[in-house]
């Protein structure tokens, strides 16, 4: 799924207190760090191991889920637990205030914030349904931890493979509590429908780093998935529809260009124009109410433009940066007052989010989409497409994406699709404004009629 910002935080967890007793890191640890606006609220699930202790992170309402914890070790009551995704560190520094609760403080680079977390359970685990089987797939060095959802009677159509959106997603596609493609996946298996999903790169079970894991590491996962069940005598599948949510589409839609083992291609709120033209679509609605003239708004985003060309082609950077921080110093220094007055050092400010944008553009994966033309790979398809729209996706949009969209498939000859869902935001709930910051309070479920069409188009293509 499409996201604001592609900065995720990567924290490593120092505790310290006296040695009295051991105090244990097993079960999940609930807490709150306090951030500018309130509390934003992370949960750690540990788990002991023969060689010691595993972890994952959550930060629900940045909707990330599973994140990798590794190493995490323990020498008397002292622990460390870190977690590495892009470039970004962040420290925790605390102590046990019993054996049930840590407190201390969060720094990420800059000043330290308090911090504080109870256990509120001592095992990680959960009942799991009875017709699902997790799998673990070699992609070479990398391991890719998954689920497989088998229907209980016969099969009806080909095994749905799951391509999740940006950003580092867990199996289930988690955000803000609505498990998409868990919840997608029981569904399909009442109907005969069988389905694969798994954790991005440096989530859950899955190994490796998800920052710099490019388009191309992407496609390669979900045809290593593929010939998996091609070739697995347990497990042995052979026909393959590709779903692919946001940037999964472009995944999918990449895969089934080039694989003659994929049957069906299900696109579901994705992408037509390059990553960089989302982007531009996405900066210009957040400056929609600026009071800024227009002119300056447009220099400040063609600036972000040059940056993102120069970092993709590897050609004056240097130049593209005195660019936009120039371009964003002129836009700041041009609010009314009271907003100007309010930021205590623009200079900084703007020094800082050039660097931050760089360092975005400059991650593998990023770079790899900022100028890739998904609709190049749908003008080759040559299997029966279903293309999905919210018609309150404020991310993806029917207006930016639709009709570039069915021109190419138009153009492939193809039998396609495209179906609205006019009261559907991004996830395909049903939403009142589409936007993302209403998320955490929609109810957890898709809208009326969602699933039922993709099922049925499944069962008769």
């Amino acid at each position: 799924m499409l996201k604001s910002s592609f900065s995720v935080f990567i924290l490593l967890i120092l505790f310290s207190m006296p040695l009295f007793s051991q105090n244990s890191l097993q079960g999940i640890w609930e807490g709150g760090i306090t951030v500018p606006g309130g509390e934003l609220k992370i949960i750690f699930k540990i788990d002991k191991t023969s060689e010691g202790y595993s972890g994952t992170l959550d930060i629900p309402q940045q909707g990330a889920i599973g994140l990798n914890l590794d190493p995490v070790s323990q020498t008397g009551d002292s622990v460390s637990l870190t977690f590495k995704a892009g470039q970004i560190t962040g420290i925790f520094s605390g102590s046990f205030d019993s054996e049930k609760k840590i407190s201390g403080s969060y720094s990420q680079g800059g000043p330290t914030t308090p911090f504080s977390v109870e256990r509120t359970s001592l095992t990680t685990t959960t009942s799991k349904p009875e017709n699902e089987t997790d799998l673990i797939i070699s992609n070479g060095e990398i391991q890719i931890g998954g689920t497989l959802t088998l229907p209980t009677g016969n099969i009806k159509a080909p095994l749905m493979i799951m391509s999740s959106g940006s950003g580092a997603q867990n199996r289930d596609s988690e955000v803000f509590g609505f498990k998409i493609f868990s919840d997608m996946a029981q569904r399909m298996a009442e109907e005969g429908i069988p389905s694969f999903r798994y954790d991005d790169r440096g989530v859950g079970k899955s190994t490796g780093n998800f920052g710099n894991t490019t388009l191309e590491d992407l496609a390669s996962d979900m045809e290593a998935i593929m010939s998996y069940f091609q070739n697995n005598a347990e497990n042995k599948l052979q026909r393959f529809a590709l779903l692919g949510h946001s940037q999964g589409g472009v995944v999918a839609g990449k895969v089934a260009a080039e694989n003659v083992a994929v049957d069906q291609l299900i696109l579901m709120g994705s992408t037509a124009p390059p990553l960089s033209e989302i982007l531009r679509y996405q900066v210009e609605f957040a400056y929609a109410a600026s009071p800024v003239e227009k002119s300056l708004v447009e220099k400040e985003i063609d600036a972000r433009e040059d940056l993102m060309k120069a970092i993709a082609f590897k050609k004056d950077i240097e130049a593209a940066k005195v660019g936009y921080n120039q371009a964003y110093s002129e836009l700041l220094n041009a609010l009314p007052d009271a907003q100007k007055n309010s930021i205590p050092d623009i200079d900084a400010m703007v020094n800082n989010q050039t660097e931050q944008l760089a360092q975005i553009y400059s991650s593998p994966q990023v770079r790899s989409l900022l100028f890739y033309v998904p609709t190049d790979d749908l003008e080759k398809i040559n299997i029966p497409t279903l293309v999905l729209f919210g018609g309150k996706d404020t991310q993806v949009t029917i207006t930016q994406n639709q009709s570039r969209t069915r021109k190419a498939l138009e153009i492939s000859g193809t039998e396609f699709e495209i179906k609205i869902f006019d009261d559907a935001n991004h996830l395909f709930q049903k939403a009142n404004t589409g936007l993302a910051n209403e998320y955490p309070q929609l109810d957890k479920k898709f809208v009326n009629g969602f699933l039922d069409y993709i099922i049925g188009w499944m069962t008769t293509n």
